[in-house]
């Protein structure tokens, strides 16, 4: 991120512009892939999410000498319910991830001014917030689904660990 930082600042600015509106784009397309996860209606989703915990149930199977293959359907249901709740914190983790990406364009400028870059993990963070708010109002109006406060919250934890990993990992040395 050091090297890409550096070789964003000495570029020009059609380089400049050219990666930015890129950035722009992919922070777009991820939240049309994000609406488009919220919109499948709760038979899909569940299908989805079902099919996954299946594969980890699987995998315990091949690794456990304990299990058999009737234990599956079982502890497939088990599991299904934490990796919809996974799937929902990584999905806005990367979401706070990309919104870092695109903000890393104004850091420079803004640690020239004075400016500390931790305010932006903030904006990122109410942005994240925001726009899980959003979708699940979304999900209200789809048929079985519902809004939950919670998936909120959580989906705003996974911005917020992704920005203090970030922090630790590339700002906090330059605040010292």
């Amino acid at each position: 991120m050091r090297q890409l930082f550096k070789s964003f600042k000495g570029a020009g600015r059609k380089t400049k512009i050219l990666c930015i509106a890129f950035l722009t784009a992919a922070v777009f397309f991820y939240l049309f892939v994000i609406t488009r996860f919220s919109a499948q209606d709760a038979e899909e989703s569940g299908n989805l999410s079902y099919e996954i915990a299946q594969d980890i149930a699987k995998f315990i199977e091949t690794v456990s000498s304990r299990l058999s293959d009737e234990d599956i359907p079982t502890l497939a249901e088990y599991f299904e319910h934490p990796v919809r709740k996974l799937a929902h914190f990584m999905e806005y983790g990367i979401l706070g991830g990309l919104f870092c990406a695109s903000f890393l364009p104004l850091i420079g400028d803004m640690r020239r001014s004075g400016y500390k870059a931790r305010r932006l993990y903030i904006v990122n963070t109410i942005l994240v917030f925001l726009l899980a708010g959003l979708d699940e109002f979304h999900q209200f109006f789809v048929p079985g689904r519902y809004a939950s406060f919670l998936d909120v919250l959580l989906d705003t934890s996974g911005c917020i660990v992704f920005c203090i990993f970030l922090y630790f990992r590339f700002d906090r040395k330059k605040y010292r």
